[in-house]
């Protein structure tokens, strides 16, 4: 068989063709056709990718090291129980399950209700000039069992994070190896910010208008010519779904610890990650299902996925056309 009858078997097969098919199409034996596509390795899992994209199991301690201690009691509007029901959010967000204990304890003390507590500190922070603003910085004041189901659940996600890194700070101070292959190739297209600017925009440090998608697009397209060469390709929707799954679940943990760490600040995007997503959107589109079976599946996360269901634009029609397509048996 020559290397273009090759080329074309494996290009008919990943139509989604079965072997039959594929025999009378091409005039090729089925059995040669079976043990092309069987020996290219590209309608089975990538074992390199697999290895990759698994996520990793816990191997360290998931205790704190240090358990992080009770805030100190402020004064802060000058009415003590309305200042008492602040302390007591102060200490249930520490997460620490002894604080959060001895919390929920005193809350039942108090004689200022959550409603009340709230209602003062509105009016505090608008006497200070906080203005409408105020409504943001309050918002849950009136409900403490929001702060103990957040505090208890970030508890959770912390240890599994030390459980799985060591600790928060080797998590953020850290990337991970397909991180770190993103940066090597192409984490030079992110450093400065300024990609695809003229000369006249970098001297007054900044773009407008429709030159800021512009820049997205270029950035985008620039990370597209060699993204299939910085990680191993995904042979299969499952292969896939397993990547997308990955980055979720780092999201998440780097998340997780930067709350830890720095529960005032923000996260720092995810650069090249949200470029290597967008390259694996089109692949959920083009890479067809190996049976009805992984057809199935995929559709069903599909449907769940916050990326692909919740994001403006992410939800396509070609994914749906090419998952609940006429599948021919092999």
């Amino acid at each position: 068989m020559t290397q273009e009858q090759k080329d074309e078997v494996l290009r008919l097969k990943r139509q989604g063709k079965g072997y039959k098919t594929i025999s009378k199409l091409t005039g090729i034996n089925i059995n040669t056709v079976k043990t092309t596509c069987r020996r290219s390795g590209l309608f089975r899992d990538n074992p390199e990718h697999r290895v990759l994209f698994t996520i990793p199991e816990q191997k360290y301690s998931t205790a704190v090291a240090i358990p992080k201690p009770l805030p100190p009691q402020r004064s802060v509007t000058g009415d003590k129980q309305t200042d008492a029901y602040l302390w007591v959010l102060e200490v249930i967000k520490t997460g620490e399950p002894a604080h959060i204990a001895a919390a929920e304890d005193a809350l039942k003390k108090l004689t200022i209700t959550p409603k009340q507590a709230q209602a003062n500190y509105t009016h505090y922070l608008q006497s200070k000039g906080a203005g409408w603003t105020s409504v943001f910085s309050t918002m849950w004041m009136d409900n403490p069992q929001h702060y103990i189901d957040n505090a208890k659940s970030q508890y959770q996600r912390a240890a599994e994070v030390r459980g799985v890194f060591g600790s928060c700070e080797d998590l953020l101070s850290k990337l991970t190896e397909p991180e770190q292959r993103l940066e090597d190739a192409i984490g030079w297209i992110y450093e400065s910010g300024c990609f695809g600017w003229t000369d006249d925009e970098r001297k007054c440090g900044r773009v407008e208008g429709q030159r800021v998608f512009d820049m997205w697009d270029m950035r985008r397209d620039e990370a597209f010519k060699t993204m299939d060469k910085i990680l191993p390709q995904p042979h299969t929707l499952s292969d896939v779904v397993r990547e997308f799954n990955y980055w979720d679940w780092l999201y998440q943990m780097r998340s997780t610890a930067r709350k830890e760490v720095d529960p005032d600040g923000y996260d720092d995007g995810e650069g090249p990650i949200s470029d290597r997503e967008t390259w694996l959107d089109k692949k959920l589109e083009t890479i067809r299902p190996r049976d009805q079976k992984e057809a199935l599946e995929v559709l069903k996360w599909y449907l769940q996925s916050d990326r692909h269901q919740d994001s403006v634009g992410a939800d396509s029609d070609e994914v749906y056309l090419n998952l609940i397509g006429i599948h021919e048996v092999a």
